[in-house]
């Protein structure tokens, strides 16, 4: 099963209906036969924000996935979720929304090279220590004529002691804290939809 954001509404791909069920079920239903009903199915969700919560089911998810994909221009890119020394965890504001430090890859970066290079862009922050591979999370947004499906990698981290964070000005980044667990679970309610479920895993 896999979640696609488009901005606050739910996309499910999975292989059947019950493998995932929102509060109040789905309003957007679609079982895979063709390439084309699914570009249709999916363009309609794209441009109908009375559905919020919709699901593609198909026995083979590996099949579906793919042809999901062909549908967008898929971009990789990366991000960590940072621990202290003393249990606290780091925290982001972008444009006025708590976030995570994350980003595109570069041309030959493993996601966990990806991963650590944009955090230390983004905070300021050296002598990380990668650890676990926590989730995978998909967005889409326009970028010119092109629908951009992103997937972004999300790894642990840890940084001794509690050093101070240097936010990066030029990435829309006005604030850096380290929090609570308890602050950032209060904090994932206001953040983007797609990110929801990382904040909570801490």
């Amino acid at each position: 099963m896999r979640k696609i954001y488009f901005a606050n509404r739910l996309l499910i791909l999975a292989r059947n209906i019950d493998d995932y069920m929102p509060d109040g079920g789905y309003n957007a239903l679609h079982k895979y036969s063709t390439i084309n009903e699914l570009r249709q199915f999916v363009t309609k969700f794209a441009t109908n924000d009375q559905l919020y919560v919709g699901c593609v089911y198909f026995h083979d998810e590996s099949r579906l996935w793919q042809h999901f994909c062909s549908l967008f221009r898929c971009i990789e890119a990366a991000g960590g979720i940072v621990q202290n020394g003393r249990s606290e965890y780091l925290v982001i504001n972008r444009l006025g929304v708590p976030d995570l430090p994350k980003g595109k890859a570069e041309p030959g970066e493993s996601p966990q090279e990806n991963a650590l290079r944009e955090v230390q862009e983004e905070t300021g922050l050296t002598n990380l220590q990668l650890g676990a591979h926590i989730a995978e999370t998909f967005h889409t947004y326009r970028l010119g004529d092109d629908i951009i499906l992103k997937r972004t990698t999300w790894f642990a981290m840890h940084v001794n002691g509690r050093p101070e964070l240097n936010p990066q000005a030029e990435e829309n980044i006005t604030d850096a804290q380290w929090l609570t667990r308890a602050e950032v679970h209060r904090a994932a309610r206001h953040t983007y939809a797609s990110l929801k479920d990382v904040f909570m895993a801490v």
